[in-house]
C-alpha cells in the first residue's frame, strides 16, 4: 500500500480533491492493491486525505476486517430508502455514491481512462471530473518486504511444480521421435497435470502453463499439446499465483530427454550466457533498455543477431506482482529500474527449423545489483 505522502503528492500535483476507483478487485488489481479487500462485486475506493472504501452493507463487516482503509457502506447512506425513490437500483447507487463523495469534500475528482462511461456521465453532473493516468501501477512496481515475501513463496511453489514436471520427463524413455512413460506416449497434458497437482498442494494455481516441445518450442507463447518429442528441447514456463496472497511468480526452464544435437547445445549455451549477462546488468539506477541491450549484445557475439521473426524475438523481462506482466519493463523501451522492483530475466532463442530455448529467473532489483529469487537448477539434458 502506498504511503499517505505518495497519495498527497499525487493529488496536489494534479490539483485534485480525490481520486476514485470503481469496480471489483478480482479484475481491477489497482483497486485490490490500494484496498487490500478482495471482492468479485463492485465497490468504490476514494483516495483523498485518507483511503476510504465504499461497499455494500453486506460487505461492510468483512471489509472492516480485511482492509486497512476506512470503510463506509451504502447502508450508511440509506440506500434502501433511495431504492424506493428511484425506478432503477443503479440510480439509487449513483445517489448514495454522490453523497459519499460530497461528504468527503470532493469537488474536483480524478478518474482513470477506463472509468465506466455511464458512471462518468452521472458524476459529471455534480463534480468536476479529471481524466488522469492512474499512479497506482507505478506504486505497485516497487515492492514492500511483505510483497517480496509473498512473491518468494509463490516462486517456491513454482519450483516445486517445475521439479514435478522435470521428474516426469526424466522418467520417460526415448522411443524413436517420441517419449514413452511406462509404455505410454508422454504428452504435454500429462506434464501439465503434474504441474497443476504440485501447485495446488502448495496453495497456488496456474493457467496457460507452457509445456512445448519440438517445433512448438520455437513459438514463445505456444502452450504445447500432444506427444512430447525425444532428442529435442522442451520449454516449460510456469507462472503460478498464490490463492491467498494473490501474488504471481514466474520461471522457465528448457530440458531435453535423449540425445542433443550440437547446434541445440550451442543454442542453449548462448541463452544461458545471455541470461547471466542480463542478471549481472540488473541494478537500481540502470534502465531496462540497457539490460536488454546487453542481452542482445551477447546474442550477437554468439552469432545469433536475429530480432525479427526468429532468434531473440521478445523483450528480456517484465515486472511480476499482482499481475504476471506489470512494471517495470526490461526491453527496448525499459525505463529506470528501482530498488524493490521484481522482474524476470528471460532471454530466448527461437528457430523453427531447429528449436526453441528459453531460461527465466525472477529477481529483486537492489542498489547493488539483484537478488535472484530462483534457486532451481539449469540443466538441458536429463
Amino acid at each position: 500500500m502506498p504511503s499517505s505522502d505518495n497519495i498527497s503528492d499525487f493529488l496536489i500535483k494534479q490539483g485534485l480533491d480525490g481520486f476514485l476507483l470503481l469496480g471489483d478487485s478480482l479484475c481491477n488489481l489497482d483497486l485490490y492493491y490500494l484496498s487490500g479487500f478482495f471482492a468479485p462485486d463492485r465497490f468504490a475506493l476514494l483516495a483523498s486525505d485518507s483511503l476510504s472504501l465504499f461497499v455494500s452493507g453486506m460487505e461492510k463487516s468483512r471489509a472492516m476486517k480485511e482492509s486497512k482503509a476506512n470503510v463506509e457502506s451504502t447502508s450508511d447512506y440509506k440506500i434502501m430508502e433511495k431504492m424506493e425513490q428511484f425506478e432503477k437500483p443503479e440510480d439509487a447507487y449513483v445517489a448514495v455514491l454522490k453523497e459519499f463523495l460530497q461528504n468527503h469534500n470532493v469537488r474536483r475528482l480524478g478518474i482513470s481512462g477506463d472509468f465506466p462511461v455511464k458512471m462518468y456521465q452521472h458524476l459529471a453532473e455534480e463534480f468536476e471530473l479529471v481524466i488522469t493516468a492512474s499512479p497506482v501501477s507505478r506504486w505497485r512496481a516497487v515492492k514492500s518486504p511483505v510483497e517480496i515475501d509473498a512473491i518468494t513463496r509463490s516462486q517456491r511453489a513454482c519450483e516445486s511444480a517445475m521439479k514435478a514436471a522435470i521428474d516426469v520427463i526424466g522418467r520417460s524413455q526415448p522411443k524413436g521421435e517420441r517419449l514413452l512413460l511406462d509404455g505410454t506416449l508422454l504428452t504435454s497434458e500429462m506434464v501439465k497435470f503434474a504441474i497443476d497437482v504440485a501447485l495446488l498442494e502448495m496453495g497456488c494455481e496456474a493457467t496457460d502453463t507452457i509445456v512445448a516441445g519440438g517445433k512448438d518450442a520455437a513459438d514463445p507463447h505456444c502452450n504445447g499439446s500432444g506427444p512430447l518429442p525425444s532428442n529435442a528441447p522442451i520449454v516449460i514456463d510456469i507462472f503460478p499465483r498464490s490463492k491467498t496472497s494473490r501474488y504471481f511468480a514466474d520461471m522457465t526452464r528448457t530440458v531435453l530427454r535423449g540425445e542433443a544435437d550440437p547446434d541445440v547445445v550451442d543454442l542453449y549455451d548462448a541463452v544461458l550466457d545471455a541470461q547471466n549477462a542480463g542478471l549481472k546488468a540488473v541494478k537500481a539506477g540502470t534502465t531496462g533498455k540497457e539490460v536488454h541491450a546487453r542481452v542482445c549484445e551477447v546474442f550477437r557475439e554468439r552469432g545469433y543477431p536475429e530480432r525479427e521473426e526468429k532468434g531473440f524475438i521478445h523483450s528480456t523481462g517484465h515486472g511480476v506482482g499482482l499481475e504476471i506482466h506489470e512494471k517495470p519493463s526490461i526491453s527496448e523501451v525499459g525505463g529506470i529500474l528501482e530498488n524493490g522492483n521484481v522482474a524476470t530475466v528471460e532471454p530466448g532463442l527461437y528457430y523453427p527449423e531447429l528449436a526453441g530455448v528459453r531460461l527465466e529467473d525472477l529477481v529483486v532489483v537492489t542498489n547493488s545489483g539483484c537478488d535472484n529469487l530462483t534457486k532451481f537448477e539449469k540443466r538441458l539434458i536429463l
